[in-house]
């Protein structure tokens, strides 16, 4: 199985300023011995998720929380920060944007049989569960279905519409949306972001403050301007659509194809957004929209679809159903350079 020990001494993450509600309602559960045997934690990347399951699961095995949080002091949340708590068990991918598989979940029953190591309740830690197989998802419904006494399941999805409804109908839903944009700034800027470079990042990145973070970072910013001029070219037809996605079908360090199809929808949202309010927006994306045929809706329509493209594009990349890249690339890259040809 794979399971990810925590680094010897790693500190119990803080809470967001946009966990509160989520985190308030969960430990009143708690508190009330009325906490679900099974939750699922979703929202889109970037919104802390995974800290908010860490903090919940190191106040659940916490033998004196102070204040609604863990005290970080205790023989507990010492075994727990070392990554060797016997109630607390991570379950991830082998590698990262690999499928959850059938056996790691099945070796899941050996820790939900035993008896508590501390004698208080066990956790379970599952992300992303979206990328459970078929099979996988099958097997862990046996435990939903048929729950151990004092077993919590956390699944922690970026898309939950990728998990049987069967086991989305066993989980209390606890959804992350993205923060006020002025929080989000804010919570930028306390990280030492300059004002600029938190407003370009944030809404690509969906008003996601963690990934609009990483999407700050200079490398980042570097592989996004190369690839809007890409996109740029492409529409402009001084490239071809099939050398562009053989280009980008690995992308550079730093990012990942899924990022770069999210860089995409937000610069077509954008374009959206200018043509259907007459507004400005950013001088890249403006000229963009200058050369896109027609006006109104009609224009606005083959966006839109284009834009459902992309979305279906990186839900099959976050599925782990591993799609053919290539193909997916240069299949969206014809139908981009067809939009600006009409």
């Amino acid at each position: 199985m794979a399971v990810s020990e925590i680094p010897e001494h790693t500190p119990i993450p803080q809470l967001l300023p946009w966990q509160a509600e989520q985190w308030q309602r969960l430990s009143t559960q708690w508190r009330a011995r009325r906490c679900p045997h099974a939750l699922l934690l979703s929202g889109q990347p970037g919104l802390g998720k995974r800290a908010f399951a860490d903090a919940f699961s190191a106040v659940v095995l916490c033998a004196q929380p102070q204040d609604g949080q863990a005290c970080g002091s205790c023989k507990d949340c010492h075994l727990w920060q070392a990554g060797s708590h016997p109630d607390f068990l991570r379950v991830e991918p082998e590698k990262v944007g690999a499928p959850l598989k059938v056996e790691q979940i099945r070796r899941l029953d050996n820790f939900v049989s035993r008896t508590s190591g501390r004698g208080g309740a066990r956790l379970v830690w599952l992300a992303p569960a979206e990328a459970m197989n078929i099979n996988a998802a099958n097997a862990l419904l046996k435990n939903l279905e048929e729950p151990a006494a004092s077993v919590i399941f956390l699944l922690i999805s970026d898309s939950p519409a990728g998990l049987l409804p069967t086991i989305r109908s066993r989980c209390q839903s606890i959804v992350f949306p993205s923060p006020p944009e002025e929080m989000a700034l804010q919570w930028l800027r306390g990280r030492g972001l300059e004002e600029s470079a938190a407003v370009r990042a944030l809404p690509l990145s969906g008003g996601a403050p963690l990934l609009a973070a990483e999407l700050a970072d200079t490398k980042c910013e570097e592989v996004r301007q190369q690839f809007l001029q890409e996109v740029t070219a492409l529409s402009q037809g001084r490239v071809g659509a099939v050398a562009v996605a053989g280009r980008w079908e690995t992308p550079p360090e730093h990012t990942d194809l899924g990022q770069l199809l999210q860089f995409w929808q937000q610069w077509v949202t954008q374009m959206a957004r200018v043509r259907s309010c007459n507004s400005m927006g950013d001088t890249q994306v403006m000229a963009l929209l200058q050369r896109l045929p027609g006006a109104g809706e009609g224009s606005l329509r083959a966006l839109f679809a284009f834009y459902d493209q992309l979305l279906q594009a990186r839900k099959g990349l976050a599925s782990g159903a591993n799609p053919n890249r290539r193909l997916l690339l240069e299949e969206l890259m014809i139908r981009w350079s067809r939009l600006f040809s009409q």
